[in-house]
């Protein structure tokens, strides 16, 4: 994965701290002075009530005579002024009596709550938490991706290796082996060229192709596997079908596509594999007899990682990649993987590609 695209993800795993932390302050900003205020408030309301208790009881107080200096009034009951002094520990809470005349008594002074030094640190712990894992997460992250890039590289160099030697030990005479190492040598390159783009797939290098001619194709890899397991259990009603899209990304969907119905499918019946054009658009289906899939499967059939019930109680492996790979790529080429019930029973797969232009088909056709 490039610099940059590192650097993207990294910032939008920040973002949710960060998001966090700037709302959190302007609510603190906005919220502590005010709390602060009304521990003011309160505490103002208190003495009020002591003032109040003094004038219904004058023989609570402790002190009567001038009023000292310092004591400034907070207000009047009654049209009675009143306030209250604190010094230290202590504080003395006077009614006016006449001119400059009062009584007093002395109580505890009543301490506010410290909103600001207790809301500010709690905020600063929060914020320093927040930095604290979102930098775990950024360091899972690029250990993640530094890991995936190291692992691909090893595979795709220890793929290369034997696919070299396979290629000079097959020679000019097995042209169909040939062939089908050349591709395999092509996707191992394009796993090369995915980590030169920065965890970016190749764009599709659309060409003109026979569909049903690269199904075959693709058929072959495992036709040894379906002939020896199942006695040949695949039918093919495959006219051609020219399209305009990546032949090696098709390759690999079509391989995909095969390789589900060998391990799910073929054990139930024949696998009928039908290829048709409508003009703009050219499909293969693979329809099966197999135990089929539940309205829920199949909307979940091409979610990465997701295998139905069914597929890991038959022991199969796999990991939930090959269809929504297989469907990645037909989109990326302007067309689409789907899949719906079959009648009686079973499900059809069925990619679809842009149609190859047909005027310029049957010129080729004509030329060949």
């Amino acid at each position: 994965m490039k610099g940059r695209l590192k650097f993207f993800y990294v910032a939008l795993i920040c973002l949710p701290a960060l998001l966090i932390t700037v709302a959190g302050g302007w609510f603190v900003v906005g919220w502590t002075p005010r709390a602060a205020h009304g521990e003011v408030v309160r505490i103002g309301r208190e003495y009020r009530e002591r003032a109040e208790e003094l004038m219904e009881k004058p023989e609570a107080a402790g002190y009567a005579g001038s009023k000292k200096k310092g004591w400034v009034q907070r207000g009047k009951i009654g049209g009675v002024p009143w306030g209250y002094a604190v010094e230290g520990e202590r504080a003395t809470v006077w009614v006016s009596t006449g001119d400059k005349e009062c009584r007093a008594v002395e109580t505890a002074a009543l301490k506010p709550f410290p909103y600001a030094p207790v809301v500010y640190a709690g905020s600063a712990v929060i914020a320093a938490a927040l930095a604290w894992l979102s930098a775990l997460a950024s360091l899972w992250f690029l250990r993640f991706v530094r890991e995936r890039d190291d692992f691909l590289a090893a595979t795709a160099h220890d793929l290369t290796t034997p696919l070299v030697g396979m290629r000079l030990m097959i020679g000019r005479d097995d042209a169909e082996a040939k062939r089908l190492n050349e591709r395999m040598l092509l996707i191992v390159n394009n796993i090369k060229d995915f980590l030169r783009r920065g965890g970016r797939r190749r764009p599709p290098q659309p060409v003109r192709f026979d569909l049903s001619a690269a199904c075959r194709e693709a058929y072959r890899l495992f036709a040894a596997d379906y002939e020896d397991s199942y006695g040949g259990a695949v039918d093919f009603n495959t006219p051609a079908a020219y399209v305009f899209a990546d032949e090696v990304m098709t390759m690999q969907i079509l391989w995909n596509l095969f390789g589900n119905a060998l391990k799910y499918a073929a054990p139930y019946g024949a696998v009928r594999v039908a290829a048709f054009s409508d003009g703009a658009a050219a499909s293969v289906s693979f329809a099966d007899e197999g135990g089929g899939m539940t309205p829920v499967q199949m909307r979940r059939a091409f979610d990465r990682y997701y295998r139905a019930k069914t597929a890991l109680q038959s022991g199969k492996g796999g990991f939930g990649i090959g269809l929504c790979t297989a469907r990645d790529f037909a989109r990326a080429m302007g067309g689409d993987v789907t899949v719906r019930p079959n009648r009686p029973k079973g499900c059809v797969f069925t990619l679809t590609l842009p149609a190859a232009d047909s005027e310029a088909s049957e010129a080729e056709d004509n030329e060949q």
